[in-house]
């Protein structure tokens, strides 16, 4: 599906007025095509339409945001928002209901308030195990290494591994990768069979890891052999390694049949057009990138700023730009990739100055 975009043209806006500009409450809205809905969720859609009920509100929500995750399909995170608004106050003491909340707002990068949910889940179950994640994930997003720890702590005593796997993430995220990315290759061998989602968690970590050691090779091999399932941000991880490699073929090629076929968000679509840039291809998908960039300037959209720094890094080459949106970005999150990001743009601003005297 094509995203949401704005039916106006708008002329290339300024950083400054990236800021300050609003859409007018009469700007029309094109919608794309429909995402294909799984049939639990159709059967679903028509109970509510019958009848409103929590739990099956609350079983929608956690499907959408379970499909959310893969390429093309991150309009349902606004779709799992809509109906965990709809819900009573009854469900606000249930578990459930904090959990949902807090990865909706993690997604948003409302890092805080997605604690302040998780505290309400800890508050009835100290040691819940997907909430503790969550937790140690949102610490190590804003550089909370030491909160991360003491969120894998929780683990301990129930869930060894997934403690082990989690303090390992810590500690390379530390610098202490040429000590954790061994030990959690050894860890991972001595499994026989780990659940998908767990693996691609695990790889994820590996694929990180290998890379912080320059080792792109290596990261890239432990995404290649699942990325057809993994979702958006291994995608992501999978393309820029590829893209260092020098194998922007394999981007184009896998993320030009997503484009084309259900559409991909901005992060990839922008990899996508790198890509076919690097193999000189006749543009296709830059036309519909650069609208998208403009209607988010117009916007003042400050959701995952990364997206505008990464494409004046390396699609529209604006060094100012760059550091602007990378430096508003590392505010909110600051894993690894994110101070990469904003060192480049630093690097390629101050290099345009040197030629420039």
């Amino acid at each position: 599906m094509k995203y949401i975009v704005f039916i106006l043209l708008l002329a290339l806006c300024s950083v400054t007025h990236a800021e300050s500009y609003k859409p007018a409450a009469a700007d029309t809205l094109a919608l794309g095509t429909p995402l294909p809905l799984t049939k639990q969720m159709q059967q679903l859609l028509l109970q509510l339409a019958v009848q409103q009920s929590d739990s099956t509100a609350l079983e929608l929500v956690a499907l959408y945001l379970q499909g959310a995750r893969q390429p093309g399909f991150e309009p349902w995170f606004h779709e799992a928002d809509h109906w965990l608004s709809t819900v009573s106050s009854n469900v606000y003491t249930s578990v459930n209901y904090w959990l949902l909340l807090a990865d909706i707002q993690q997604q948003q990068h409302q890092f805080e308030a997605a604690l302040i949910s998780l505290n309400q889940v800890f508050m009835q179950q100290p040691k819940h195990i997907s909430a503790s994640l969550m937790a140690a994930r949102i610490y190590l997003a804003t550089a909370q290494h030491q909160a991360a720890q003491n969120a894998c702590a929780r683990l301990w005593q129930q869930e060894l591994f997934l403690f082990s796997v989690c303090s390992y993430e810590v500690a390379g995220r530390k610098g202490d990768w040429s000590q954790s990315y061994p030990a959690l290759i050894a860890l991972y061998r001595r499994q026989s069979l780990l659940p998908a989602q767990i693996d691609l968690w695990y790889r994820g970590i590996l694929a990180e890891q290998a890379e912080q050691l320059g080792q792109i090779s290596e990261a890239k091999a432990w995404l290649s052999p699942v990325v057809a399932a993994a979702p958006t941000s291994l995608w992501l991880k999978w393309a820029d390694l590829s893209l260092q490699l020098g194998e922007a073929s394999q981007v184009y090629q896998k993320l030009s049949v997503k484009q084309q076929s259900i559409g991909l968000a901005d992060s990839l679509l922008i990899r996508l057009v790198v890509a076919e840039r690097q193999l000189s291809e006749q543009s296709s998908f830059a036309a519909e990138l650069a609208q998208r960039v403009e209607v988010r300037l117009a916007r003042g959209d400050t959701d995952h700023t990364a997206d505008l720094a990464y494409y004046f890094l390396k699609v529209e080459p604006n060094p100012q730009a760059a550091v602007y949106w990378a430096e508003l970005n590392y505010r909110s999150a600051k894993e690894p990739d994110d101070f990469q990001l904003l060192q480049q743009s630093k690097l390629a601003l101050s290099r345009l100055k040197e030629i420039s005297r």
